[in-house]
């Protein structure tokens, strides 16, 4: 589901700079939007309302707005919407921001939406419909921060002769 969301994020970066007038697209970003936009031709509406079942592939993440932060599980992704589970939930027609972070890689993500949809349940579901410019950050972990340090200073002596 990670590589999924990656591969989107490029797409809705581009298509939500293509709609503002503020940051044009370049002749080879538009070959890129056009491309992606064929890709996923067939993932460009909202999911129906229902339960999201569960698949056994989703993604932790956190969805902010509306003044509080709720833990969510992202269970379906397409071009036009993340669908989400979770205990909580917000009303539709609510900005907010989902985050999501992929450890593995030391990618974060944030992606504006809007809660398109709430069917209630145990667990609540929601789809939200990106609309946004969404970013990607990379990080690194501690242990990588330290590469170079204390430990590798002067002469190495073997701990096991």
């Amino acid at each position: 589901m990670i590589q999924k969301l990656d591969f989107l994020v490029r797409f809705w970066e581009l298509k939500a700079r293509n709609a503002t007038l503020g940051q044009p697209l370049g002749p080879k970003e538009q070959i890129e939007l056009l491309s992606l936009m064929q890709l996923v031709t067939h993932d460009v509406r909202v999911p129906k309302a229902g339960s999201a079942v569960w698949s056994g592939a989703s993604l932790p993440a956190q969805l902010i707005g509306d003044g509080t932060i709720l833990s969510v599980e992202v269970r379906s992704v397409t071009a036009a919407a993340l669908v989400v589970a979770c205990t909580g939930s917000m009303s539709v027609g609510v900005r907010v921001i989902v985050r999501a972070a992929d450890a593995v890689s030391g990618v974060e993500y944030a992606l504006p939406c809007t809660v398109a949809w709430v069917h209630p349940g145990a667990p609540n579901t929601m789809a939200l419909a990106v609309d946004g410019i969404p970013t990607r950050s990379t990080f690194s972990s501690p242990s990588d921060a330290h590469t170079g340090s204390a430990l590798a200073m002067g002469r190495q002596e073997p701990l096991v002769g």
